[in-house]
This record gives structure tokens, C-alpha cells and sequence, in this order.
């Protein structure tokens, strides 16, 4: 059987004369090249540049500069671009790619003649037009990728896809007060682009137009996701994708307190800087929240007992969230559940001085629960100040509800944890953002903040990350915070926590209670106890799954892939000799394809990954780097900036794991800069 080869050719260069008679009417032109969408990604491409030099001869003194930008018809990021570039000396701009491109560019530009040096091309007869359709843009300009570009005559405005009646020689005459007569929403294209030529001193040549040829395809097939997909990903924050969040099986199930561990496996090193330093020996007996690890420096956090027993082995154990072993304290259970006598209530908790509520937090071992485990002292401790307390219950990650029904039981003890922020940071202004997928929770917490003046709750749009620091910034302040690893929410004068370490922090100042114990979702496939359960810190994997499951579990990751978090940004146990650690937010539990959906291909440039970053990145070539094994040439494209969402890997059509690729990058980077 003879293969298919679906051919994604985009655009081509224009016939030599008219790219000759282009540059006779400039003095100085900036030439911007698209990158190409849906082609072989290759290391360098210019060869259509290369080729206009051989066409233009001598004329190519009239070139100020040339530059290529990757998918150019991606108006958020192409913009960004172009305001680097000097165009200041320049009377005109040349563009080599779609119709898309150029459209974009004319309207960026408007008022500076921006000429197509390049026709797009009609799709090929094997190549369906929703199928690979021209350009990655999301914008409201579209291409009908005729192969007759118009767009030099009409001020880059294209009369076929813009006029209703797809008219090529100059306007109907049926408008009223600039607006169509097929739709007087719309205002008339031949008005647009009247006005846009007199701004650039021209006139429509109409005796340069041809006949068009009717046998393209239409554009129209693909409009209308386009125009919804435009939507989606201007909503809040650029970038992100709405999964289903499939969190209807434990939304409504209440906290549940899980059953002690006979054996607790206490990992040292359970938050960001340095492994904390035992404090007990082999032998020892402990009670539950007795501190057995001290914090190793200012980066680093105090580790307590969750169960009360004997210390039976301090060695290393398999780590739930990277494939080495850590220290860990193993502790066997005594059954007496005895707690340490420190633990003691404080009723004098609001008048305590910011060092004192710092110091209790840093005693407490609490960091953030939201997944980074950074310690919260440290955090609550920036070198600029701020002005604004962000509380994150977005928890946007499917399957994971433990945010959201600690936001329903426990939303006095939230705002008093914001009050304690509140006092340390010394902000007035709290907003709590809320994704709208979680109508409970924001009922409420709007009848606490509602006696609340300084505490303003946001519903936000269901979006994934919407969590993620910045674009929760971004969506609610809309302030930018500088890139990483330097940037940091306080730099834009704000601070942002999660309601689960905010719980923390209430239960540790008000009630005496270290971090021992947090709330967890185990949901996904084949569970019979799904459910959101208070869990102690070190429980084993294997006693959660063994009840969750109610069957032996011990071929249970042939059958299935058992994640420690969500499905996105979770990570996948090798096995189940783990145990919970401060950063688990939850077990999601999916059945394993029975074949291989598919296998990974190489990159086509499709530009996904570069609609759904929200931190405006290429990710593209972090999979083609990496798997060059040219790590350093990631750090060219910014991998340093990224948030490890997984946006990119998620949307992947070719399959290519690229979160992999990233941390190696990131390693590299990390290691490269501090050489």
C-alpha cells in the first residue's frame, strides 16, 4: 500500500517580477520571516531568504535587516518580538509567510507599508483543509490560502476572507455609516481598507487584480474553532488549556481521617534547601508532632513524628518524587496515639510580634502545601515589601479536591490564617482567587469575607495552571512578574499562598500543631474508597492503595500508573514503597493503555505547546535540544523561565515527553550558572 504523506506547505515566495517591483517602490526594508508551522523541524531554515538576496540583486542594499520569528502569526508573542527590533529607519516592512503573518503585521503597523514577498499556498488535494490549515493563530485574521495573496494591493487586509461577499475589486456599494450590509455589526472591509491605504499614501490599483481562482478550499471549515479557541486562551492569562477536571467523584466527599500507619517512613527532606539533620537515634520512643529532624539552615524545615512509637531504622528509602532514595525516619506505631506535650494551645495568638509567628511557622515545619514545599518562614520573609495577599484555592490540577473541601469545612480557620499572613507581612489587602468550578467553596468563603473588608473573593475561569503563581498574579492584579529564577511574586509587591498552607499555619499558631498530618485526594480509575482524607505525613503508598482498592495491590502498577498529585504535573510512583511527604496534594490513580496509544514522533511544529505556555515560552525546542543532547542550547530559549506545568507535554501531538527534556535542562542550566 502506497504511504500517505500529508503535505503541509505553508507558503511559497512570490513570482521573481513582483518581488522585484516590491522593492523598487522602497528606499528601506525590514524583512521578518515566519519560522514555519506543520513542516520538518530543522536546526536552521532561511532558505527563502537566501533566495530573495538571488532575486533582488543589486537591491539588496535596500535591506536594513532581517529576522525570523517563530509562528509570526501568534500575535501575543510576535508583538513582544517586534518591539525589539529597530524599524525606526525603515519606510517598509517585506514578509515572508502566510497571509496570517502578514495581516498580523499590517494591522501592528498600520500607518507602515508592510508588503507579502510570499503567496500562501492552497492545500494540497490530500491534505483536508481542517486538517493542518494555515498558521497557528488564533487572531480573528484568517487565510483563505488561495495562492493569489492580495494583500499588497489592499493594505494587507484580505478581501476574501473580510468582505461578506468576497469581492476583490473594490467595495459593493451597499454600506451605511462604514458598515456592511450583510451584517452591520461588522464594519465594511473595503471602508478598512480605503482607510488604511490613505494612511499609507496609496490608492487601490483595482487594474492589477485577477481573476480568482474557486477551485481552494474554504477557510470557513475552520473559523469557528478558531474564533473559540481565541477565547479560551485569552482568558485570565496567555497561554493554559481546559481539561476535563473530572473532580465530580470526590467534590462532595467530606475530609475523612485516615488510619494511622503501623510503620510511618518520615522522609528528612520533605521541602526546597537543605535535608533537615536527625534529631533522634535508632531506638528512641516519640510522640506524635514530636520534632525528630531539625531544620539545616535558613533554607530548610523541621520534620515531627506523625505517629508516637519507637524509631526503629533512620536509612535510606525510596523517594516519591525523584528516582534516588532519601534519609528517612522509620517509626513503628505503639497504638497509644500520645502527643507531645508541647503541643499546646495559644489564646493570645493575635497580639504575638511578626518575629514570634515567624519563628512558631519555621518550629512547625510548615511549607508550602501547594506542591513547591518551599519553607514558609523563609518565604513570609521577603526583601522587598508588599502590598497585596494572594490566597491561591484554585487547585486546578483534575481529579484533586482537597483544596476545594478544606475551603467548604474550614473556611474560619482559613481567614484566620490570612489575619496571621496579614499581621507578618503587614498587608491590608487580601484577594482569595477561586477557580468558578467550585461554587460550594465560594459560598462559603464569601459569607466569611463578606465581614471581611480588606478580604476580596475572585471567581477566576476554570483553567489549567491557573494556580501557578504568575498567571494568578497576572489574572488577578494584572501585574507581570519578572522571569525566573530571579523574578519573584514580591517583586510586583505581592505574596501568594495556598489554603492549605494557610490551615497549616492557623492549626501551628492558634492551636499549637505542627505540620504532622494533611489533607490528600485519592481518586482516578478502579478505586473503591475514593475520597479526601487527612493523612499522616510517612504513611506508606501501599496502605493507602490497599484500602482505597480493597484488593491486594501488589501488581497493582502493571495494571495501572499511580500518580503522587494530578495527572498533569503529578509523578508517576516506579512503586509503592514511598510514603506520603508535606508536598502530597493527592494520589490519582489511571488505567494503563492495553497497547501503546501511540508512539513518539518527531516534532512537526504544529506550535501547540507555544499557544499553551502561560509562561510565553517555545517549548518546542526544548524537546529538539534535548533530544540532540544539547542541553545548553535550551538556555537560549529561556528553559530557566519555566514552571514545569506540563502544558506543553499535555497538548503534544507528536507525543514527546517534554517535561523530561526540561528538568534536564533546567539541571543543566542550574549547574551551568553557578560555575
Amino acid at each position: 500500500m502506497e504511504m500517505r504523506v500529508m503535505d503541509y506547505t505553508k507558503f511559497r515566495l512570490k513570482p521573481d517580477q513582483e518581488i522585484r517591483e516590491v522593492f523598487e517602490r522602497v528606499n528601506q526594508i525590514f524583512i521578518l520571516s515566519c519560522g514555519k508551522c506543520y513542516r520538518k523541524f530543522e536546526e536552521e531554515d532561511g532558505e527563502e531568504y537566501t533566495r530573495l538576496l538571488d532575486i533582488v540583486g543589486e537591491d539588496h542594499r535596500k535591506i536594513a535587516g532581517h529576522a525570523m520569528i517563530d509562528f509570526l502569526c501568534n500575535d501575543f508573542l510576535s508583538t513582544r518580538r517586534i518591539s525589539d527590533l529597530d524599524l525606526s529607519h525603515c519606510d517598509s516592512v517585506g514578509v515572508v509567510s502566510c497571509g496570517l503573518g502578514v495581516q498580523f503585521l499590517a494591522k501592528l503597523l498600520e500607518g507602515t507599508p508592510v508588503y507579502a514577498l510570499a503567496d500562501s499556498v492552497p492545500h494540497s488535494v490530500n491534505c483536508p483543509p481542517e486538517v493542518g490549515y494555515h498558521g497557528i493563530s488564533l487572531e480573528e485574521e484568517k487565510c483563505a490560502a488561495c495562492g493569489q495573496c492580495y494583500l499588497n494591493l489592499t493594505g494587507g487586509i484580505c478581501p476574501i476572507t473580510n468582505c461578506a461577499k468576497g469581492l476583490l475589486n473594490g467595495p459593493c456599494g451597499g454600506a451605511t455609516d462604514g458598515k456592511c450590509e450583510v451584517d452591520s455589526s461588522v464594519d465594511c472591509a473595503w471602508v478598512r481598507i480605503h482607510q488604511r491605504l490613505q494612511k499609507r499614501g496609496e490608492q487601490f490599483a483595482s487594474e492589477y487584480v485577477q481573476l480568482r481562482d474557486y477551485s481552494t478550499p474554504s477557510w470557513k471549515l475552520r473559523s469557528d474553532l478558531s474564533l473559540q479557541n481565541q477565547t479560551l486562551r485569552g482568558e485570565g492569562f496567555y497561554g493554559g488549556f481546559h481539561p476535563l477536571d473530572k473532580k465530580e467523584a470526590t467534590a462532595d466527599k467530606q475530609i475523612e481521617d485516615f488510619a494511622e500507619p503501623q510503620i510511618a517512613v518520615i522522609f528528612l527532606s520533605q521541602h526546597a534547601g537543605r535535608r533537615s539533620q536527625p534529631s533522634v537515634e535508632v531506638g528512641d520512643k516519640v510522640r506524635v508532632g514530636q520534632k525528630i529532624g531539625e531544620a539545616d539552615g535558613f533554607v530548610s524545615s523541621a520534620v515531627h513524628s506523625s505517629i508516637s512509637g519507637k524509631v526503629i531504622a533512620i536509612e535510606a528509602r525510596t523517594y516519591p518524587t525523584a528516582p534516588r532514595k532519601e534519609l528517612a525516619i522509620v517509626v513503628e506505631n505503639d497504638g497509644k496515639s500520645e502527643l507531645d506535650p508541647l503541643i499546646q494551645p495559644r489564646e493570645d495568638f493575635e497580639e504575638l510580634p511578626k518575629e514570634t509567628l515567624l519563628e512558631i511557622i519555621k518550629e512547625s515545619g510548615i511549607v508550602g502545601l501547594g506542591g513547591a514545599m518551599f519553607p514558609t518562614n523563609v518565604k513570609f520573609s521577603p526583601p522587598k515589601a508588599v502590598d497585596t495577599l494572594i490566597v491561591n484555592g484554585c487547585e486546578c490540577e483534575p481529579y484533586l479536591n482537597a483544596d476545594n473541601r478544606i475551603m467548604i469545612e474550614h473556611p474560619e480557620e482559613i481567614l484566620t490564617g490570612i489575619r496571621i499572613v496579614q499581621n507578618i507581612l503587614g498587608v491590608e489587602k487580601v484577594f482569595v482567587g477561586v477557580e468558578d468550578n467550585k461554587p460550594e467553596a465560594m459560598a462559603a468563603l464569601k459569607r466569611l469575607s463578606d465581614r471581611s473588608p480588606s478580604v476580596e473573593l475572585v471567581s477566576l475561569k476554570t483553567k489549567y495552571p491557573q494556580g501557578a503563581e504568575r498567571a494568578l498574579i497576572r489574572a488577578i492584579l494584572d501585574r507581570e512578574v519578572p522571569p525566573p529564577p530571579k523574578g519573584l511574586p514580591f517583586d510586583v509587591g505581592v505574596m501568594v499562598s495556598n489554603v492549605s498552607t494557610l490551615l497549616a499555619i492557623y492549626q501551628a499558631v492558634v492551636k499549637g500543631v505542627p505540620l504532622f498530618q494533611r489533607v490528600i485526594t485519592v481518586s482516578g480509575e478502579g478505586l473503591t474508597r475514593s475520597g479526601n482524607y487527612m493523612v499522616k505525613i510517612g504513611t506508606p503508598l501501599k496502605d493507602i492503595m490497599q484500602y482505597c482498592f480493597d484488593k491486594n495491590v501488589d501488581r497493582i502498577l502493571e495494571e495501572y500508573d499511580v500518580r503522587m498529585g494530578g495527572p498533569v504535573m503529578g509523578i508517576a510512583q516506579a512503586s509503592l514503597d514511598s510514603s506520603v511527604i508535606k508536598g502530597t496534594t493527592g494520589l490519582t490513580v489511571l488505567r494503563k493503555f492495553p497497547v501503546q496509544a501511540s508512539e513518539e514522533r518527531d516534532c512537526i511544529r504544529c506550535g501547540r505547546c507555544v499557544e499553551v505556555c502561560p509562561m510565553q515560552l517555545y517549548p518546542l525546542f526544548y524537546g529538539f535540544y534535548g533530544k540532540k543532547g544539547d542541553l545548553g542550547k535550551a538556555m537560549e530559549y529561556k528553559v530557566e523561565e519555566c514552571v514545569e506545568c506540563g502544558c506543553c507535554e499535555y497538548i503534544c501531538a507528536s507525543k514527546i515527553a517534554l517535561l523530561s527534556f526540561i528538568r534536564q535542562e533546567k539541571a543543566y542550566a542550574r549547574s551551568a550558572n553557578k560555575g
